[in-house]
């Protein structure tokens, strides 16, 4: 992965994450919501360890790069994330 292909990971991931909390939250708090507000990594349990969860930066990207061996980046979704992470049985 070059540079280039690495800030699209990074601004969609970004952009994705920071929806994917705003869902979470009420009207009121959701305004409140930005850049900052998106925690780079958060880690959960899981039977073979422990992996990044999706609503953390680290957890998204790694989401994306499984999601774009089959589709282009520009072309994912948020659905498209939530579909595989139900498949796959991350939160």
């Amino acid at each position: 992965m070059n540079s280039r292909t690495a800030k699209k990971f990074s601004k969609k991931a970004e952009e994705f994450s920071m929806a994917l909390l705003k869902e979470h939250l009420s009207e009121k708090e959701a305004a409140k919501v930005d850049k900052s507000s998106v925690a780079k990594t958060e880690y959960a349990p899981s039977e073979r360890g422990s992996y990044a969860l999706t609503m953390s930066t680290k957890g998204m990207k790694s989401v994306l790069k499984q999601l774009a061996k089959t589709k282009p980046i520009e072309t994912i979704s948020l659905i498209d994330v939530k579909n595989y992470c139900a498949q796959v049985g991350r939160s």
